[in-house]
C-alpha cells in the first residue's frame, strides 16, 4: 500500500523567495547580455524616458494574490525591490507561481536564451 505525500503548502516566504529568485535570474541574464545589441540600447532610451524615479508594481499569483513588489529599474540595467506588500492593488502586474517556479529551477536556459524569458511586464512599461 502507498501512501502520498501531503500536499506542500505554499507560504508567502516562498512566493517572496520564488520571485526574488526571479529576479536575480532576470539581473543575471541582463548582466550578461547588456553589451548586446538591442538590450542597452533599448534600457538606455527607455530609463532615460522614464526617469529615475519611475515604479512598477508586481504582483505573485498561484490561486490567488498573494504579495505584490514595488520595483525600480536603474539606469545600470538592475531590476531593484523598493518594496513588497501583501495588499494587491489592481494596477500590478500578475506573475503566476508556475511559471516563476520553472524560470527558477531552470536558469541557465535562460541565461542561454534570454528572448525566452517573458518580458511583457517590462514591455508594459517601456511601451
Amino acid at each position: 500500500m502507498t501512501t502520498d505525500a501531503p500536499e506542500k503548502t505554499i507560504t508567502v516566504e516562498d512566493d517572496e523567495r520564488l520571485f526574488e529568485q526571479y529576479l536575480d535570474i532576470c539581473n543575471d541574464v541582463l548582466e550578461k547580455n547588456k553589451d548586446k545589441f538591442p538590450y542597452m540600447e533599448i534600457w538606455r532610451a527607455r530609463w532615460k524616458k522614464l526617469g529615475p524615479d519611475h515604479k512598477l508594481l508586481c504582483a505573485v499569483y498561484n490561486d490567488r494574490p498573494k504579495i505584490t513588489y514595488t520595483l525600480q529599474l536603474t539606469e545600470d540595467m538592475k531590476i531593484k525591490i523598493l518594496e513588497k506588500t501583501h495588499a494587491v492593488p489592481n494596477d500590478a502586474w500578475p506573475f503566476k507561481y508556475s511559471y516563476l517556479k520553472h524560470v527558477v529551477e531552470h536558469p541557465k536556459d535562460y541565461l542561454d536564451h534570454p528572448a525566452d524569458l517573458d518580458w511583457g511586464w517590462l514591455n508594459a512599461i517601456f511601451g
